[in-house]
């Protein structure tokens, strides 16, 4: 479904973050509602749902198995002529209207439904503290601010070659520490450490990483996850014990910015997260009328 990154527009009504269930029944309801919007995702949609043997709670379908039904919403969404766009956000910054910061791209959007799923793994320590000073989720995005300088790059996927590739270029040094198996396309001159991170050290800008039994004196860290935790996607954004806080209409503490699915929090169910998504569409939606509304 997900074919390669089209032309993105300036502006949009409204952006969806995240292809699992409540991504794709935000967009059906976007689409039907005729709204100009964009539904951004990865490669691979749903994945934990591509990997359930049967799914036996979603009604209409018993017993089917996790990757049929990913099959279904993904036809569904295809047959609305509705495209998922690999657009990896890297940082939002809040409007009106919204800014939606890729590695090479931004664009616009006057509401925002976040339908990232659950974060992987908690945050390192320090990683919190030092964003901004040292810390980071997108190399390319600052890597010339290291030039001649030593970085470390923490990747849970393979998308982090690329990035160590990069900064192998300008900077002093380069250490790559992977999360995953199967190494694909490293510069000879990265030094790849297998051993994983304890913490990251600094007091007012990085100056360590943390491995245990060895410490690296790094000038910058950057961090390569599938989904980046919602509180460092949106600056401010409230949470509420690890999950982003919404209330019954799915809007969070940002006006224009709604959430649905699992970084809602539990219950982690497959019929929620879809519920959820068709929910926060239709109030986005009534919130973009209501911005209009001054303007008629």
């Amino acid at each position: 479904m997900a074919e390669g990154l089209q032309t993105l527009k300036n502006h949009y009504e409204l952006a969806i973050i995240g292809c699992g269930p409540a991504g794709m029944a935000a967009a059906l309801n976007a689409k039907i509602r005729n709204r100009d919007f964009i539904l951004l995702g990865s490669e691979f949609c749903s994945p934990k749902l591509s990997k359930a043997p049967h799914i036996e709670n979603w009604l209409g379908f018993p017993e089917i198995t996790g990757e049929e039904l990913r099959q279904r919403f993904l036809k569904h969404v295809e047959s609305k002529d509705i495209q998922i766009v690999p657009f990896k956000v890297t940082n939002i910054y809040p409007g009106p209207p919204h800014t939606l910061v890729g590695k090479e791209q931004s664009f616009e959007a006057d509401a925002i439904i976040i339908a990232t799923g659950v974060s992987v793994g908690k945050l390192f320590p320090g990683e919190a503290e030092l964003l901004g000073s040292g810390v980071g989720y997108c190399a390319t995005c600052d890597g010339p601010l290291y030039k001649n300088k030593n970085v470390a790059i923490v990747s849970y996927n393979q998308e982090g070659e690329d990035e160590a590739n990069f900064m192998a270029d300008f900077c002093a040094k380069v250490y790559y520490i992977p999360y995953y198996s199967d190494l694909a396309k490293l510069d000879p001159r990265i030094e790849v450490k297998k051993s994983k991170v304890k913490g990251i050290v600094g007091t007012e800008t990085v100056n360590q990483l943390d491995l245990g039994e060895e410490q690296l004196s790094v000038d910058g860290v950057f961090i390569i996850r599938d989904t980046l935790p919602a509180e460092q996607l949106v600056s401010g954004l409230e949470m509420e014990d690890g999950a982003i806080k919404v209330n019954h209409k799915l809007e969070t503490s940002m006006p224009g910015l709604f959430a649905a699915g699992d970084c809602t929090g539990q219950p982690f169910q497959l019929i929620k997260a879809a519920g959820e998504g068709g929910t926060a569409a239709l109030q986005a939606v009534k919130y973009l009328d209501g911005i209009k509304l001054p303007q008629s």
